[in-house]
């Protein structure tokens, strides 16, 4: 009985605490549209922000949540992680895949020190690896870079993607040297079609929606003095910047 008392009340108070945690809005309404925020614990201490897009109240869209949890940067439902992510989290380099109602799901690609890991997971319980093999051969090192999932190499530069007839397709990583960026994106058998995400060596960050090869949709930037901007495109086309 002591034991099952001691529980409730520790269940109260993490409750308790959790549900004291909010949110400072410091740009825009943070109901409606582009919005930036503080993140601030039961305590009232600072611990991150996050900017984007909001609906009725929550995230809906494209947004950066950023602060001592992590880095996450891809689509939010109902204030909810739920789409394509590029994140740094749990002392991860980068990694990516997609979350369903902030639960992670399928393979994640995770760059650590020690180099890539291949995790699967289920409900956000990491279920088991699916590493590629090696070819032995270049410029396809990895897997199958015709159809199936592989790392092809060109100089430097190295592209994880789901190929389909050799062409990018689905959940891309492009490492670009040569570039001196990291770009997350979704393709269609070889052109642009969903989110696209580019981390900048210099620290600057975007995110977009992309339709055709164009962008079509809500855009964040993170420059590198850590100031923030959005906009909405059209076609390719600006249409509306904040």
């Amino acid at each position: 009985m002591k034991r099952l008392l001691f529980t409730l009340i520790f269940i109260f108070l993490h409750l308790s605490l959790w549900a004291q945690e909010s949110t400072e809005c410091i740009k825009g309404d943070c109901q409606n549209g582009y919005s930036f925020a503080s993140l601030l614990g039961a305590d009232g201490q600072y611990y991150g922000y996050q900017v984007g897009f909001y609906e009725n109240g929550q995230l809906n869209g494209i947004a950066n949540q950023t602060g001592n949890f992590g880095k996450f940067w891809g689509t939010f439902k109902n204030g909810k992680k739920h789409g394509f992510f590029s994140y740094e989290s749990e002392g991860n380099l980068y990694a990516f895949g997609q979350f369903v109602e902030e639960k992670r799901e399928g393979l994640h690609v995770v760059r650590t020190n020690a180099g890539y890991e291949f995790k699967d997971y289920k409900n956000n319980e990491h279920v088991t690896n699916s590493p590629l093999p090696s070819t032995g051969a270049s410029p396809c090192v990895m897997g199958s870079c015709d159809n199936g999932k592989g790392v092809s190499i060109n100089g430097d530069d190295a592209v994880y993607s789901t190929w389909k007839n050799g062409k990018m397709d689905g959940m891309t990583m492009q490492f670009l040297i040569s570039e001196s960026k990291i770009i997350f994106a979704e393709y269609n058998e070889g052109i642009l079609n969903g989110l696209q995400m580019i981390w900048n060596f210099d620290e600057t960050r975007e995110i977009m929606r992309m339709k055709d090869g164009k962008k079509d949709g809500f855009y964040l930037k993170r420059k590198a003095d850590n100031k923030h901007e959005g906009a909405i495109y059209k076609d390719g086309i600006l249409v509306e910047s904040f």
